[in-house]
């Protein structure tokens, strides 16, 4: 019996979910092709049938993270005049920084994409440009510049990592800090 015609498409689609999480969790070099292929259920040699590289794959991961991560952060159901608190609030929460195999795939691969190939640093850099506009649209019209989007974005990135950095007991006095000075910032 044949394929349905989606199957291509829904498996590629396992991947690369398995990719997105398996990659914000362990890494660049933490997770090998064979070890994506297994989470999603499939095998190694199958892999070369929906990616030409593990670049390319991390490049679909990488978009998909990205926008579960704006989708997570919209999911805001509150009036539009408090969805910047919000996105702040939920961004650096106890459970993002906890949990990096679920979150921001920026804050939890940064400092290893810029060292990646040079396909994937554009497309992280496309990601980077992306998150900053979102954020300028949600800041109220006389905050909305692009520099300050990226400040806050810049702002909130570190203050993830560093949060996952210190000793647990320091971690929500980090993320606290952040939020705060933000806030004063604005």
């Amino acid at each position: 019996m044949p394929w349905p015609d989606d199957h291509k498409q829904e498996t590629r689609d396992r991947i690369v979910e398995s990719a997105a999480s398996a990659l914000r969790a362990k890494g660049l070099d933490g997770v090998s092709i064979a070890e994506i292929m297994a989470e999603a259920g499939l095998t190694h040699g199958g892999f070369y049938a929906h990616f030409k590289s593990k670049d390319e794959l991390i490049g679909a991961a990488l978009g998909r993270a990205s926008r579960e991560t704006i989708e997570r952060l919209s999911n805001n159901r509150v009036p539009d005049d408090q969805r910047m608190e919000a996105v702040i609030d939920t961004y650096l929460s106890a459970g993002h920084a906890s949990h990096p195999e679920l979150g921001c795939p920026l804050a939890a691969l940064g400092s290893e994409l810029v060292r990646g190939s040079d396909q994937i640093r554009e497309g992280v850099a496309e990601r980077v440009a992306q998150r900053i506009e979102w954020l300028r649209q949600l800041l109220p019209q006389g905050e909305a510049t692009e520099e300050n989007a990226t400040a806050i974005v810049a702002t909130m990135l570190g203050g993830l990592l560093l949060a996952r950095m210190v000793a647990p007991d320091k971690s929500d006095a980090v993320l606290e800090a952040t939020r705060s000075f933000i806030d004063r910032a604005r």
